[in-house]
């Protein structure tokens, strides 16, 4: 063997040492548990996964308008006006006042408006029709406004409350179903990578066959049995495949980094997964039900489904709120109170009823010394309501929308999973094919090396049926990567990928049965 034949060799030979697929394994010890490990790490998923929190946080927003809230103002004022009249003792009106006010005010799913509120102001002023000076005036009021028409009701109230619930669990399925979505991407890699692994090792096996080949040509043609043609035909084989070797390899190393990009780089130096799938074993025939029930049992578990459901239930959602948006706003308002008054005689006063310190007039509203009510009616309506009519409008066509993207999604789903039926049968007739071909094209090989031995055949024709022989093989690695690649897509597409680990989702996140 020439020089640089093994320089080459010896360069291939520590490029493999530096791969995966000469090192020992490492954990994860499985496919479930490299799957496991895809869904605690990739940060595309968790950047999903936050949208759960996210909608969460929207909720209590939404919530938070029925909230009680607590108000309170305090304020001072000092004004003197000037007056000219025979009545008045003064030439202008003065006046001082301290007022505050604090309470809680309420909206009510139903549409319901309280206001509760404590006022108390103190007044010194000029005005001598007023036998107190100060005075301190206090009240006790309660306000109500409810809608009778357009607001009105628990379900157009709370309408915005319900869109963000449903944000929330659409968060939680999408969340969902890019875990799915990761986990096929995961399989579809590592049933790729395993093949790749089977497929280095058969170029390795071709390579020790041209030099095996090398070896002997060179016996012979030092004998002078053989012509140099003969010698340069095995060197040459021997050299595209060392080529086929290290593309082979590159293969390798290319798919290892596709899948520990999925894992976020976690995966060790020189992990090992070619025994996450067994390519050496009898490929067993898998018994798929019957179409129409695989693709009614799709239906119930696909999470796209579901979510599209949900967005049916928000367009619902908003048409009835927009339709009692096109209703009059007709309000019923009622206001009832309670108030008390205390201060200081004048000097020129006689004895008041209601002298006495500012406390007193907090004692006079609860004795009930004055009350005022009322109830009125408001009623408005934006002539020709064009604002209400086009959101309904709106809703509607948004309804439509939905469904026919329902729709769309369900016809991609039969149409999805017919395919993936086909795939997965043809794939396992496939698989009988090239493991019949591996067979016989290792029958052939066998008889040619005889006949090469025997002095019947030439190096032409030995390196031809090792090359169909190689081929063989590779086709057989290259049906099973395809076959299990149909299985993980069959298993997406009907919903059951991750219960087909035994993976079940909380939050997203993979935890065990």
């Amino acid at each position: 063997m020439n020089r640089s034949v093994i320089s080459l060799c010896l360069i291939i030979f520590l490029f493999l040492c530096t791969t995966p697929v000469s090192a020992k394994q490492q954990s994860p010890q499985n496919l479930r548990e490299l799957i496991l490990l895809g869904l605690e790490t990739n940060l595309g998923l968790q950047a999903v996964q936050l949208n759960i929190p996210i909608s969460q946080a929207s909720i209590t927003v939404e919530d938070a308008v029925f909230d009680a809230e607590f108000f309170a103002s305090a304020g001072y004022s000092d004004v003197s006006t000037p007056i000219s009249s025979t009545l008045s003792l003064t030439d202008s009106s003065d006046s001082q006042q301290l007022s505050g006010n604090l309470g809680f005010r309420k909206k009510l799913k139903t549409g319901l408006s309280a206001a509760f509120s404590l006022n108390t102001e103190w007044v010194d002023d000029n005005n001598i029709s007023d036998d107190l000076s100060p005075r301190y005036r206090t009240s006790l009021s309660v306000d109500l406004v409810q809608p009778l028409m357009r607001g009105a009701g628990t379900a157009v109230n709370s309408t915005s409350l319900q869109l963000s619930r449903n944000t929330n669990r659409q968060a939680s399925l999408e969340s969902q179903f890019e875990a799915q979505i990761l986990a096929l991407q995961i399989e579809a890699i590592v049933s790729r990578l395993v093949g790749v692994t089977e497929i280095v090792q058969l170029r390795l096996a071709a390579q020790n066959l041209a030099e095996e080949l090398v070896t002997a040509n060179q016996h012979r043609f030092d004998a002078g049995v053989i012509p140099v043609s003969e010698l340069q035909e095995a060197q040459t084989a021997l050299a595209d495949r060392l080529l086929n070797v290290s593309l082979s390899v590159q293969d390798n190393h290319w798919q290892f980094e596709e899948l520990n990009q999925l894992l976020e780089h976690k995966l060790p130096e020189g992990f090992d997964v070619s025994e996450f799938y067994d390519f050496t074993a009898e490929v067993v025939s898998r018994q798929l039900p019957a179409f129409e029930p695989l693709y009614a049992a799709a239906l119930q578990k696909r999470l796209d489904l579901k979510v599209s459901d949900i967005d049916i239930d928000g367009a619902d959602l908003r048409r009835e709120f927009y339709r009692n948006q096109l209703k009059p706003q007709l309000d019923l308002k009622f206001q009832a109170g309670i108030n008390g008054l205390s201060g200081e005689e004048r000097s020129s006063a006689g004895n008041s009823y209601y002298t006495g310190e500012w406390t007193d007039s907090f004692v006079g509203a609860a004795e009930t010394d004055g009350y005022q009510w009322g109830v009125a009616i408001d009623l408005s309506l934006p002539l020709g309501n064009r604002a209400a009519k086009a959101r309904l409008r709106q809703a509607e066509l948004q309804k439509r929308q939905v469904g026919y993207r329902k729709q769309t999604l369900e016809a991609t789903l039969k149409t999805e999973l017919r395919q993936r039926r086909i795939n997965l049968l043809h794939a396992l007739e496939q698989v009988k094919i090239a493991e019949e071909f591996e067979r016989l094209a290792e029958i052939s090989l066998n008889q040619e090396q005889r006949r090469l031995d025997e002095g019947l055949s030439d190096t032409f024709r030995l390196l031809s049926f090792q090359d169909k022989m190689i081929n063989a093989k590779i086709g057989r690695v290259d049906a099973l990567v395809q076959y299990y690649g149909s299985i993980a897509q069959m298993n997406f597409y009907r919903g059951i990928i991750l219960e087909q680990h035994q993976i079940y989702l909380e939050n997203g996140k993979g935890v065990s049965p």
